[in-house]
């Protein structure tokens, strides 16, 4: 059994004592040990090591250790706290038998004591006289290191043992503690979430007074001088020179922040030590991972840049461009280790302007700031600029191999010369390049830039690369310099940017570069490069890091919430303040930030190597594991504070204020057809869950089903808008299903499965029964009804033949669109209905063939080997193909139309109107699109490609011009559109995939934003929101999420609003996470149809548009002052068999046979109307002239093609691309392949990733 301290104690006083002969102190010291029990204010005794001299008896006689008198010093120890002791009334006190019958760490307290790495002393406690406090005096580590080692891993473990245990109250330092009360004896943060941590770190307040850079001062006060709007500004003389845009004032003081960052990154307090204060109020610092603790804080230099992390669409572009701006002309710092070795030895004294500018290069001083400046004041010194050019600071870097250094040669040795650069990298996203050049030219002047896009871009040689303020990369073009260029080159590419000293790096979304799977091309090639300045410019830095008021715009909005956006931050904050319900997502979340925090911007010392105090990251600012705790939440929060420049909402607010957002959930009525699709998800549901009465694997909410579920599900939520997925034999074999079941166990069903599986049966009889679904599910089409279609050809384009004498007509709406551009095609036709019965049949023909060559990849019959659940999956399996060809720009790059031929108002044509649609939404966005198209810009925003080519197709059919953002979209094609969106009056619309609007992009000209169907995700809903609501926007937006009425979509928004944020958090991901809303779904019932609806239900539009009236032909015009041609190039006939001369006779012309697509009804005869024909003149001068080659009649609707004479009207001379236009012929789209060899107005060599081209634009 070990000795107590306070025993080694007495004896080490009696021996003294004794040698000495000083009784009198003895009986002294003997007292104070004994007179504990007087009470908390009497005197108390410090313990020490049982080999040290006594605290309070300091014999002169003999000399006195080094050691001792260290550890005699009571101000060489801290007072961290008391730990409780349970008084057995022993005297002296045995620690060992107390701690034996309490929590007491005693053997611990022994341990450290021996060691002289704490002092206890005891004080009693009056209120609780069977307890003592044991008072807590820890050596620091920062002191006597040589004295007392502090390098044991056990008494480290014994340390943090003990202060786990402490409590540092001042009352119970007195002896003022509640024995049997439990206390937490760390002072740490709460278990604060990521989202929360973001949202409160301190806005950034730049000090321009603890720079000490001349010039990163004048940079920061031209920054700050003048605020936003403010024109009487004393400092107005000192704007940013090559800014053209006033900065809002939040947007001054981060750029201001970032040039402080970079010329004088300080130093930061250790983020593993937390500062703590003890009972007597002395500061220190306690690691609890390590268990070691610090009189005075540890420091390490900041990060030279940072994330740049304001909220999405606050301006962090203008705030890069102001940056660089005010340092243009600046050079990055040598290294201190490599200046003495450039200190030149010259043969001959140099000029004393050859000794300043080499003086200038060797310490960085921004030469080319200084002569800019004097420049733009008519002051130029090209003498002195040649010499500092030709005396460009530059140094050799050493670089030895990785591995294998102990038998490294000179020979591998690698030397590396590096010159300093003034430039700024740029790495962007793809689809951000024009972005940046738009902000550049929009913003700035004077700045030399070079852009570096495709990969085909060949990079520069060092010599131009000097030239350039701003280098632009495409992030894929940036990959490319790491390694080797060009995909047939064997020879290994050496990227002129590593011989640079770069002064700054800037990658806008920079969170794509925190991958967890492990460092890309980019990051391999970021650790190569040598950088001063590094930033990372993200809004949402990693998941779970973005504003509290991108939270706010998925909320629905209110006449009395709109006002009280401030209120709403705070209750989100509030909410989403914990982090432990959430612990996987956040483990992912902070392995992203690490790539970011010491990968990229090397921040110490979570960056610094293992031999050189090297942090962990995951002990450090992970969470703690199963119960969701974070370890050191306070170490997050300091990293994030000395990194991130950002403002808090509140502060924002202060200095600008966007128009007000307004979001709505608008409820439709479910047209019949919807009706239908979404029974018929329900039936699979019923059916599955009933046949395998909810047990085993069969069951689909089986947790083994999970991904098949979700498949379903999914599906599901898609034919909210219109699904054509489900083939009739699908239903007819789940019929079978269910009949079966029913027949063999109707007496045991309960009464409510037996309903529901009665109801179900009904439905899918009457669905399968329904010819129009039967049309849509075949052809894979959407339902358009047309009113008065010409009577003529209604037959043949009718897609379901039993209605095609009713009136309005059904046809697929990528049927209208064929026969829309067919007329549009004959527009200089005196009839361009003539053939359109012919058109309609080949549009059949190939409808057809489109069917024969999917059969196969649709079939989805019902497996013997597959589970009843992955059958009904299978059965809704997505038909996700149906994509749109991208449109470009302009009609076509090579040829100009001045002029446009329009349907005449006379018209039979001109009567037909489009009526409904079979999709409630659809006929909705038709008719918000037509009301706000002339005023406003939309966003219109899917997640599924069939739901995007059905909106394609209807706003093809209403000729509005539009460009799809779709996620197969090349990058090139992607950035076009966005800039002719943003640019283009013309372009009204655009239709972007969710997937595609979460970070980066500007669409501030948009102020209607419809959302096709809800989003669970109330995160991805709101980063969609704010590309339209953001600085620079100018109207008020509104937000439109459209839902169907009582069906499973309505219920699922309803539930997401009901969640609360911890509920919300756990299943953003996943609905099916939520339990609330798995039984939802389980729960399900069948929307009502009444008897009386009709097969042909639709939604009506509330102003019917024409039809064929809704498109112009372009009429080229790149000949002007030429005569037309009076020859137009026709398309060759198909060859005809004569008929032998006997059996050819004088036939009567009409009796000849003809097809019905020749004429319509009550036309005169072909003999008159050819005679009719051979000479008309149009409104607008065009003479028509029949063709005089006799042409088989089968051909005749392509070959009767007018001949245009110029004489006849010289005004229309310059008209000479009409030859062109006749000589075409419109074609029938095949919805899926994208291949339209046969139409003119299609654009080959496009990606087949979005619209279909057609010059077209909405008739006024």
């Amino acid at each position: 059994m070990k000795d107590s301290s306070f025993l080694l104690q007495l004896e080490s006083v009696i021996g003294e004592a004794t040698a000495n002969g000083d009784s009198e102190e003895f009986t002294s010291h003997i007292s104070g040990a004994q007179s504990i029990s007087s009470g908390p204010s009497t005197p108390v005794s410090l313990t020490s090591t049982p080999s040290s001299q006594s605290s309070f008896v300091s014999p002169p006689s003999r000399p006195v250790p080094e050691k001792a008198l260290f550890l005699d010093n009571i101000d060489n120890f801290i007072p961290v706290g008391i730990l409780k002791q349970l008084n057995s009334q022993l005297q002296p006190c045995d620690h060992e038998t107390i701690g034996e019958n309490t929590e007491y760490p005693a053997e611990e307290v022994n341990s450290l004591e021996r060691a002289g790495w704490i002092r206890t002393s005891i004080c009693k406690n009056e209120a609780h006289p069977g307890w003592n406090a044991i008072r807590v005096y820890a050596l620091p580590e920062d002191i006597g290191q040589t004295i007392v080692p502090r390098s044991s891993a056990g008494l480290h473990r014994a340390l943090k043992t003990i202060m786990s245990k402490l409590d540092p109250s001042p009352e119970a330092w007195i002896g003022q503690f509640d024995p049997f009360s439990e206390h937490i004896s760390e002072q740490k943060a709460e278990d604060e979430s990521l989202f929360y941590i973001f949202n409160t770190l301190e806005s950034p307040n730049p000090n321009v007074d603890i720079v000490s850079d001349p010039w990163a001062r004048i940079a920061m006060e031209e920054v700050l001088a003048e605020d936003a709007g403010n024109s009487t500004s004393s400092h107005k003389n000192n704007r940013l020179p090559g800014l053209k845009t006033t900065l809002y004032p939040y947007q001054r003081r981060s750029a201001a922040l970032m040039i402080q960052k970079e010329s004088e990154p300080g130093e930061l307090e250790d983020p593993r030590f937390q500062p703590f204060n003890g009972p007597t109020g002395q500061r220190y610092y306690y690691d609890k991972e390590e268990g070691t603790i610090y009189r005075d804080k540890r420091l390490y230099s900041g990060a030279c840049g940072g994330v740049l992390a304001e909220t999405m669409g606050y301006g962090k572009t203008l705030i890069c461009l102001a940056v660089i701006l005010a340092t243009k002309g600046h050079f990055p710092r040598i290294p201190c280790g490599y200046l003495q070795d450039l200190h030149p030895v010259r043969a001959k004294t140099a000029s004393l302007l050859e000794m300043a500018a080499s003086t200038a290069g060797r310490y960085s001083v921004p030469w080319k700031f200084h002569f800019d400046r004097m420049g733009a004041f008519g002051i130029h010194h090209e003498k002195c600029v040649d010499a500092c050019e030709q005396n460009r600071g530059s140094y050799t870097i050493i670089q030895t191999p990785k591995y294998g250094c102990r038998k490294t040669t000179s020979s591998q040795v690698k030397r590396t010369h590096l010159r300093i650069s003034s430039g700024t990298l740029v790495i962007v996203p793809p689809n951000l390049v024009d972005h940046w050049i738009h902000e550049i030219e929009r913003h700035t002047q004077g700045l030399n830039v070079l852009v570096l896009r495709d990969i085909s871009h060949k990079t520069p040689s060092a010599d131009e690369l000097l030239q350039y303020d701003i280098i632009l990369f495409s992030r894929v073009r940036f990959e490319k310099e790491n390694g080797e260029f060009g995909t047939g080159s064997s020879k290994i590419y050496n990227s002129p940017l590593k011989e640079f000293h770069w002064l700054r790096i800037i990658v806008d979304e920079g969170h794509n570069f925190a991958s967890t799977s492990g460092k890309t091309n980019a990051t391999h090639l970021l650790e190569r490069l040598h950088v001063e300045r590094r930033w990372v410019v993200s809004g949402t830095p990693s998941d779970g890091m973005y504003g509290v008021e991108v939270s706010l715009a998925s909320q629905e909005t209110f006449p009395e919430t709109i006002a009280k956006s401030d209120e709403r931050a705070v209750a989100i904050l509030k909410a989403r303040k914990d982090a432990s319900s959430i612990v996987d997502e956040e483990l992912k979340n902070l392995d992203k930030l690490r790539r970011i925090v010491v990968d990229f911007l090397c921040l110490k010392p979570w960056a610094n190597c293992r031999s050189n105090d090297a942090a962990n990251w995951t002990r450090y600012i992970k969470p703690r594991g199963a119960d969701g705790k974070r370890k050191m939440a306070a170490s997050l929060r300091s990293t994030l504070q000395s990194i991130v420049v950002r403002h808090r909402s509140e502060d924002i607010s202060k200095d600008l204020t966007l128009p007000s957002l307004h979001n709505k959930v608008v409820y439709l009525e479910p047209t019949f057809h919807d009706k239908l699709s979404l029974n018929m998800f329900v039936f699979q549901l019923a059916v599955n869950a009933i046949t395998s009465e909810r047990t085993d694997q069969d069951y689909m909410f089986h947790p083994r089903n999970r991904k098949h579920l979700g498949v379903l599900i999914n599906n599901l939520r898609h034919a909210g808008f219109w699904w054509t997925g489900f083939e009739k034999n699908d239903v007819e074999g789940t019929l079978e299903i269910a009949r079966k079941y029913l027949e063999r166990n109707r007496d045991s069903m309960n009464e409510a499965d037996l309903s529901l599986l009665c109801e179900g049966i009904s439905i899918a009889e009457r669905t399968i029964a329904c010819s129009s679904w039967n049309a849509f599910s075949q052809f894979d089409e959407l339902g358009v009804l047309v009113s008065d279609f010409p009577e003529h050809a209604r037959g043949i384009w009718s897609i379901d033949g039993s209605n095609e004498h009713q009136q309005p007509l059904l046809l697929g709406i990528s049927q209208a669109r064929d026969a829309q551009r067919f007329i549009t095609a004959h527009l200089c036709s005196v009839d361009p209905s003539e053939g359109l019965a012919g058109a309609g049949i080949k549009t059949k023909r190939e409808m057809q063939r489109r069917i024969n060559g999917t059969d196969d990849a649709k079939s989805r019959t019902l497996s013997p080997t597959k589970s009843q659940a992955e059958c009904a999956a299978s059965n809704a399996k997505t038909n996700d193909y149906l994509i749109h060809r991208p449109k470009p720009e302009t009609p076509s790059k090579k040829q100009a139309f001045s002029s446009f031929k329009v349907l005449p108002t006379e018209s039979p044509l001109a009567k037909t109107r489009i009526v409904a649609t079979a999709s409630a939404k659809l006929t909705y966005l038709l008719d918000r699109v037509l009301e706000f198209q002339d005023t406003e810009k939309i966003i219109i925003f899917y997640e599924n490609n069939n739901t995007a080519f059905w909106i394609a197709e209807g706003l093809e059919m209403l000729g509005v011009e539009f460009r799809m953002y779709a996620s197969g979209l090349k990058a090139h094609l992607k950035s076009e559109y966005l800039s002719v969106f943003n640019d283009a009056e013309a372009v009204r619309v655009l239709l972007m995939d969710l997937r595609q609007a979460s970070h980066g992009l500007h669409m501030a000209c948009a102020s209607r934003i419809f959302i096709v169907n809800p989003i669970w995700d109330p995160n991805i809903e709101s980063q969609a929101i704010k590309r339209a609501h953001r600085i620079s926007q100018s109207k008020p937006v509104y937000v439109e999420t459209l839902v169907l009425k009582d069906t499973l979509e309505d219920k699922m928004l309803r539930r997401r609003k009901q969640m609360s944020n911890a509920e919300m958090q756990h299943a953003e991901k996943d609905l099916l996470e939520d339990r609330t809303m798995s039984y939802i779904i389980q729960t399900e019932g069948f929307i009502p149809i009444s008897g009386d609806e009709k097969d042909g239900g639709s939604a009506y539009l509330k102003n019917m548009p024409g039809f064929f009236d809704r498109h112009k032909l372009p009429i080229r015009d790149n000949h002007k002052g030429k005569k037309m041609s009076h020859s137009p190039r026709r398309m060759k006939p198909r060859p005809v068999r004569r008929t032998p001369a006997k059996q050819r006779g004088n036939k009567d012309f009409n009796t000849l046979p003809f097809l019905d697509s020749d004429v319509s009804p009550g036309a005169v005869k072909i003999n008159q109307r050819r005679k009719a024909l051979e000479e008309t003149v149009t409104e607008d001068g065009i003479v028509m002239l029949a063709g005089n080659t006799p042409t088989p009649r089968k051909r005749r609707a392509t070959s009767r093609l007018a001949d245009a004479n110029a004489d006849h009207n010289p005004s229309n001379s310059n008209n000479d691309a009409l030859p062109w236009i006749l000589d075409s012929q419109a074609g029938s789209p095949v919805p899926g392949n994208g291949n339209l060899p046969e139409d003119p107005f299609y654009t080959p060599g496009l990606s087949t990733a979005s619209a279909p081209f057609f010059f077209s634009s909405p008739v006024n």
